[in-house]
């Protein structure tokens, strides 16, 4: 009787391993041909809407009609600084939703070291949906965090 329940338990964590295997190439599959990111629209990350350009906030999208935010900053950031990127929807179901890099799905805020972070993706085939990225940078400067930086890019499909 116990080495039935072995068989069986040991059958069936192969049909799990089988399974798993059967799914990755996939996703393998849909990943690939979701490729083709492109920026449709983007803006400067000016402080006090003046030159000097800190980075960009970008509007993306891919030949799956995926689409995201992105903020690149030209330089890694410092301790005290923060940035995010912010994807809001108009349109659909879902109208006046907002995603941030800090969403599920997103890669999270930049923080110090590292220069970008994007949202999660979502996914719109209806044309009466549009998008627009909004880009915000943050400094500490003692008193906890303050945005010093926002730019949006038009909304676009």
């Amino acid at each position: 009787m116990r080495t039935l329940g072995i068989l069986l338990s040991t059958a069936g964590l192969a049909g799990v391993g089988a399974i798993a295997l059967a799914v990755a190439p996939a996703q393998a599959a849909e990943a690939a041909a979701c490729s083709g990111a492109r920026s449709i629209s983007s803006a400067q990350m000016l402080r006090d809407h003046r030159p000097p350009s800190w980075g960009s906030v970008r509007l993306m999208r891919d030949n799956c009609s995926q689409y995201w935010a992105e903020v690149v900053m030209d330089s890694r950031l410092p301790a005290n600084a923060r940035a995010n990127a912010f994807l809001v929807q108009y349109g659909g179901s879902n109208n006046g939703r907002v995603l941030s890099c800090n969403s599920s799905g997103g890669n999270g805020q930049i923080v110090q070291g590292q220069r970008t972070c994007r949202t999660p993706k979502v996914r719109a085939t209806n044309n009466n949906i549009s998008f627009a990225a909004i880009g915000r940078e943050y400094h500490n400067y003692g008193g906890g965090y303050e945005e010093i930086s926002e730019n949006a890019t038009a909304k676009a499909r």
